[in-house]
């Protein structure tokens, strides 16, 4: 079983401290993406698992085997990179082929399990072909099949699809989906799109600073956010926020109005911030009870929905609409939401409450 354990790893770069005892537990198969912004330690971590990079403190174990001072070439591990990293002087059929030269795969096995992994990713007929002769897209596919070849005990990809064109990184992203759906191999994908992290992974490690905020499933993560950061980060357009109180019974008031939230009466007087989807808003008669009036600011249609962005009392939100909508900017217009689908966090430590 292709299990993988990070045990506590720290790394450091110097004084500057990059991974904060990073400790992660990958179950066979599983497809688990690091995202978080430039710098927070993502790309680091896989770097760790790979051997291109030794940690200051900690273990890896892979299959049960301590990998963690082991070379790269010892730890039966492919990487996809950014860059593709092709030998520009080797065909395509020889790039895909090399991992398995060095390990000293007889020829006859080699060359079938080139013709698979490119018929697979419908590269067959480029196999004679050099890399400055690709597209960007085929390009990506090849150094994907060169680590497929190899069926390694785990994947890391290292932001593959960054150096593709939109509609290229949506179509490479649903084929590294099927992959895996019918390779199931252990897989660690770095990122900084939060679209690609929601769609590909079973799992999600959100990172900050060195620091994992929350790992969870991709709708955990979007519905229950464990802190503020986690929350703005994850979900396009991101979430409407808004400074919020809590009254003496425990009413989370936006302003002078009650939002439908009770907590603990002991965090009465407490700072907190109020947080609602941008499609959890709903347009409503300006006569509603407990709805926030607004003007239309300004209008995103995108084709199949809009959004609409508003000036309220509390801040500039976003509103998601379906279609093209009929707004015009300057409206006046009133939002109301469910109670069920308000965000609290704490001012001051920016976590989860309720």
């Amino acid at each position: 079983m292709a299990t993988l354990h990070i045990n506590g790893v720290s790394k450091s770069f110097g004084d500057v401290k990059i991974l904060h005892d990073i400790s992660l537990d990958l179950a066979d198969g599983e497809f688990l993406v690091l995202v978080g912004p430039s710098g927070c330690g993502k790309s680091t971590l896989m770097n760790v698992v790979a051997g291109l990079e030794e940690p200051t403190t900690g273990q890896v174990t892979l299959a049960g085997r301590d990998i963690t001072h082991l070379p790269p070439d010892e730890r039966d591990v492919a990487m996809v990179f950014q860059s593709y990293a092709l030998y520009p002087n080797m065909t395509v059929g020889q790039n895909i082929a090399f991992p398995l030269e060095m390990r000293k795969v007889p020829k006859a096995q080699r060359t079938e399990a080139v013709n698979h992994v490119a018929a697979m990713l419908q590269i067959d007929h480029l196999l004679d072909r050099k890399p400055k002769a690709l597209s960007g897209g085929q390009r990506q596919r090849v150094a994907i099949g060169r680590a497929l070849a190899r069926q390694p005990s785990l994947f890391l990809f290292d932001e593959p699809l960054s150096n593709l064109d939109a509609k290229l990184r949506v179509d490479m992203r649903a084929e590294l989906k099927k992959l895996h759906m019918r390779h199931g191999v252990t897989t660690i994908y770095v990122t900084h799109d939060q679209v690609e992290a929601m769609t590909l992974g079973t799992r999600i490690a959100v990172l900050k600073g060195g620091l994992i905020q929350q790992l969870a499933t991709p709708m955990e993560l979007y519905e229950r956010p464990a802190n503020l950061f986690v929350a703005e980060f994850i979900g396009s357009p991101s979430i409407n926020t808004a400074k919020a109180t809590v009254s003496d019974s425990g009413e989370v008031m936006l302003g002078d109005a009650a939002v439908g939230v009770k907590l603990d009466a002991s965090l009465a007087h407490t700072d907190v911030i109020f947080g609602i989807r941008p499609e959890d808003l709903r347009v409503s008669p300006l006569d509603t009870p407990g709805a926030i009036h607004a003007t239309v600011a300004l209008l995103e249609p995108t084709g199949a929905e809009s959004y609409v962005l508003i000036d309220t009392a509390y801040g500039e939100f976003t509103l998601r609409m379906p279609g093209p909508g009929e707004f015009v900017v300057g409206q006046q217009l009133a939002v109301s939401f469910d109670a069920a689908k308000v965000h609290v966090f704490d001012a001051t430590t920016e976590l989860r409450l309720g």
